[in-house]
């Protein structure tokens, strides 16, 4: 019995395993551990990695969307959000310096707008240092000067702008430049720059500059204005839009006048037979005026008898002016008046040049004329002397005579001009475009004169006090005969 339980218990044990379930079991402990490797890697790299590179895609985009929200946010008007988020993306956004400085350039320009030009300075001074050879150094560097001035910092203004402008200095300071009239920092003003502005200056005022005190007096001003263009120059006043239209004016005026006096001036003359032939024709413009000198007093009325007592008696006009009259202008002159009058002018003050000439004229001779009453007092007149009308005789009236007719046949070669500028180009002009420009610009309900509104403009033109300007006649000051 023994013996059948130990073969049973024989023929129950398990035999030796089969090869294939020990390969089984290396492979699945080789995957176990290629995972678990994997997984360590990947939790080593994750460890390891910069947490920039991590945040790359995201903070790119973040940074962005921020620019995009500072360029809505600007053209809402509302700059001092959109600054903030300028400032964020400068910080966030991964460009190159370049692009950083172009950034700092829009804040800085922001800032500046808003009054904020110590913030502003400060981004200014990153534009330099991020990328010195930006295009925009030059824009940068007067933005700096106008910043430190707008703060009071005139100082380092004045040295910015010198910094800045380092090669024009060392240019104009050259051996070549002639003796120097005057200093400004390291800048010089030479003789031959000031001697050049007083020769372009009309006759009447190169005569008064023979003085040598004259002449001094016009360095001092000429400095001083080129002080007061440096600073206006600081303040970026030569950008204002308004300046910048204006200059734009007065460079197309000069332009229009260099043209004028090629095509026009320089081919009309006037002889001596044309002189005397026009003064002929025109005998009766060529008079000497009717003109009084005089002395007056302006009184109060309870002084007025008095005072014209004190004249028959026989006391002197100009004392009794000094003494009594009410105008403190003609007062310490004795109420003389300097020069003629003549019909039309009223010097005295009266308020009616009518009222005064009749006065003159009714006495027409030296002596006392008045008095003339008026809301401001009464008028006493002194006539000292006479002078009736006369023609002039050729030989007094040859400029006068030669200056109208040059005027005139300079205003008949306009006229040509224009002409012929207008047929030789394909022009189209539209009146009607003006009358309703100037329709849309009056007010609503504000009704017009049918006389008013039956005017037609005259063409423009020397004569008409249009946009274009005329030469002047040899000898004739550019504002008048």
């Amino acid at each position: 019995m023994a013996a059948t339980q130990e073969k049973s218990t024989i023929q129950n044990m398990p035999g030796p395993r089969k090869p294939y379930v020990r390969w089984t079991f290396y492979v699945s402990l080789a995957c176990l551990l290629l995972v678990l490797g994997l997984v360590g890697g990947a939790v080593y790299l994750a460890l390891n990695v910069s947490p920039q590179t991590g945040r790359g895609a995201e903070a790119g985009l973040k940074a962005e969307a921020r620019r995009e929200l500072a360029g809505k946010l600007l053209a809402a008007g509302l700059s001092v959000q959109a600054i903030e988020q300028y400032e964020k993306y400068f910080d966030e956004a991964r460009i190159p310096p370049d692009q950083q400085a172009q950034i700092a350039y829009t804040i800085a320009k922001l800032c500046m707008d808003g009054g904020r030009y110590e913030e502003a300075l400060s981004w200014l001074y990153r534009v330099e240092i991020l990328h010195p050879k930006t295009e925009l150094a030059a824009e940068t560097g007067s933005k700096i000067v106008a910043c430190l001035e707008r703060l009071g910092r005139y100082t380092q203004a004045e040295y910015a702008l010198q910094a800045h402008a380092a090669p024009s200095a060392e240019k104009t300071s050259g051996p070549s430049a002639g003796a120097v009239a005057a200093r400004i920092g390291n800048d010089t003003i030479t003789a031959q720059e000031v001697l050049e502005a007083m020769d372009s200056l009309p006759d009447w005022m190169r005569g008064s500059l023979r003085d040598p005190a004259r002449k001094e007096e016009f360095l001092k001003q000429y400095v001083a204005e080129e002080l007061l263009y440096r600073k206006a120059k600081k303040l970026e006043l030569d950008k204002d839009p308004q300046i910048r239209l204006q200059a734009d004016r007065a460079l197309r005026q000069l332009l229009i006048r260099k043209v004028l006096e090629t095509e026009v001036r320089d081919k009309v003359r006037v002889s001596d037979e044309d002189i005397d032939l026009y003064y002929r024709a025109n005998r009766d413009r060529y008079q000497e005026r009717e003109a009084y000198k005089i002395r007056f007093m302006r009184l109060p009325k309870d002084k007025v008898e008095e005072v014209q007592k004190a004249l028959k008696a026989g006391k002197d006009f100009a004392f009794l002016a000094r003494t009594w009259s009410l105008d403190e202008a003609s007062r310490a002159r004795g109420g003389e008046i300097q020069g003629w009058i003549v019909e039309g002018l009223d010097p005295t003050g009266l308020g009616d040049p009518g009222k005064l000439w009749k006065a003159l004229s009714e006495l027409g001779k030296p002596g006392i004329a008045g008095p003339v009453e008026t809301p401001q007092g009464v008028f006493l007149f002194e006539i000292i002397d006479h002078r009736p009308r006369r023609d002039l005789p050729l030989e007094e009236a040859r400029a006068k005579v030669k200056a109208d007719l040059f005027q005139e046949r300079i205003e008949k070669a306009y006229q040509d001009l224009v002409s012929q500028a207008l047929a030789a180009s394909d022009v189209q002009i539209f009146p009607e475009a003006l009358r309703k420009a100037e329709d849309n610009d009056k007010p609503k309900g504000g009704a017009e004169s049918a006389e008013e509104s039956n005017k037609t403009l005259p063409p423009p033109g020397p004569s008409s006090g249009g946009p274009l300007p005329r030469p002047s006649a040899p000898g004739e000051a550019q504002d008048g005969t």
